[in-house]
């Protein structure tokens, strides 16, 4: 074998290990980072939380619940869960969890709807459902894999529906999970968890 055969071939052994450490490494998460770093911004009924990694801005979690009026008979609480992130950031998988009040609130929490995203074209499957966790129902929205809707903002907005009339303030708190990944970098992979509170006016 000449030199000039030598050197190809070594070029394509250190290229295939390289492309098999990629691949390992992005099937197994080992790339994938925790952010932990945020700033909040909290206002009436509504948190902002922005998660950064090394002084640069990936992914701000929002909710808010807006009083649907009052809590009568038929009336319903518009509850908004956002994700937005950089445009070189996009979001691989969601979950979100919504819990209830806590078992010695007096407020009935009732049943939660979700608005069909209007996601145009290629929705991801979702899953809706109701857990049970320490005997209360958790309404879960699992999205595994976000494909093209993950590139941009991400929006959902449920409907709650009390069963009665709430003669004082309450706290519903919201978990999220969501993985992403850097469009610019291969190796910037993030994963997020967060549960948020927030206060409910009282009728």
């Amino acid at each position: 074998m000449d030199g000039k055969n030598k050197t190809i071939l070594e070029v394509v052994f250190i290229c295939a290990v390289i492309l098999f450490f990629i691949a390992f490494a992005a099937t197994t998460g080992l790339s994938r980072t925790t952010l932990k770093d945020y700033r909040e911004d909290t206002q009436d009924h509504e948190k902002h939380l922005t998660f950064s990694h090394k002084g640069e801005d990936i992914v701000t979690l929002s909710v808010r619940a807006t009083p649907g009026g009052a809590y009568s008979d038929n009336s319903t609480i518009p509850l908004m869960v956002e994700l937005a992130h950089p445009e070189h950031t996009k979001i691989d998988s969601l979950k979100i969890s919504i819990h209830p009040p806590g078992t010695n609130s007096a407020f009935s929490y009732g049943d939660i709807y979700l608005k069909t995203p209007e996601w145009n074209p290629d929705p991801p499957p979702l899953s809706f459902h109701t857990n049970t966790e320490s005997g209360k129902s958790v309404s879960v929205l699992d999205i595994p894999n976000m494909g093209v809707q993950g590139k941009g903002t991400v929006r959902f907005d449920f409907l709650m529906r009390p069963f009665q009339k709430n003669t004082h303030q309450d706290v519903i708190h919201v978990s999220i999970y969501a993985k992403l990944s850097g469009t610019r970098d291969f190796w910037n992979k993030y994963v997020v968890f967060r549960g948020i509170g927030i206060l409910l006016p009282s009728s």
